[in-house]
């Protein structure tokens, strides 16, 4: 018979816990722009007005209904390239759409204001757009599209402006099928970090009951000991 005073606590040892796995680095802020980098881009041009003047969110001069940045396919080549207000303020080239917010994320600035309407003057179909010259029915009203090649003239600051994101200059301003050779560059400010799901930590396992302890003596117990 074990005295109860000299009955101990099984030792259990209960397996520490994993150290969580790290977070890996985003891959696509490995890969950061720099000045003189060069880009190619194909998407929606649109003009800063009615990006960032229009409202919060901004929206098309000529049908304030229409989010810009949510459906630039809807953006008139009259407003584009009539309106002096719009075109003065300067042209970007939009990234593609975030499916978490439903908007087209800002581009890159583009520095050569005359080279974007000589290529989407020629485009657009004469019309309601009166600069426009092209005179076929498949010449396009609506959502101006291109391929934009150029360099990284600075890297812009962010912010929810025209200054934001990066500006290209020696741009080429292409048709929209010309596409890129290459894979085409993500715009800064389209990247976000890659969800990473880091395992919980397991729970500790229950410390058992001593087994020797479910034996309690008793009153009564008859009791054999050598000692």
């Amino acid at each position: 018979t074990i005295p109860p005073l000299c009955k101990t606590e099984a030792a259990v040892t209960v397996p520490a816990a994993p150290t969580p796995a790290p977070v890996p680095d985003d891959p696509a802020a490995s890969d950061e722009l720099m000045v003189g980098d060069d880009v190619c881009i194909t998407g929606y041009v649109m003009d800063n007005y009615c990006i960032y003047t229009t409202g919060d969110p901004g929206v098309l001069l000529d049908d304030q209904s229409v989010v810009t940045l949510e459906n630039p396919e809807l953006h008139s080549f009259y407003c584009l390239l009539d309106v002096g207000v719009c075109y003065n303020s300067g042209f970007q080239v939009l990234g593609e759409k975030n499916p978490d917010t439903g908007l087209h994320c800002p581009g890159f600035e583009l520095d050569d204001t005359d080279a974007v309407l000589a290529a989407a003057r020629a485009l657009g179909k004469n019309g309601k757009c009166k600069t426009c010259t092209g005179e076929e029915d498949s010449n396009p009203e609506y959502g101006y599209r291109a391929t934009i090649k150029g360099k990284v003239k600075s890297l812009g600051d962010g912010s929810n402006s025209a200054a934001g994101p990066p500006t290209l200059t020696d741009i080429q301003v292409l048709d929209e099928e010309v596409g890129c050779d290459g894979a085409p560059t993500i715009p800064p400010l389209c990247k976000t970090e890659a969800a990473v799901t880091v395992p919980a930590a397991p729970t500790p396992a229950p410390v058992p009951d001593d087994p020797a302890a479910s034996d309690e003596l008793m009153v009564g117990d008859d009791v054999c000991i050598t000692g």
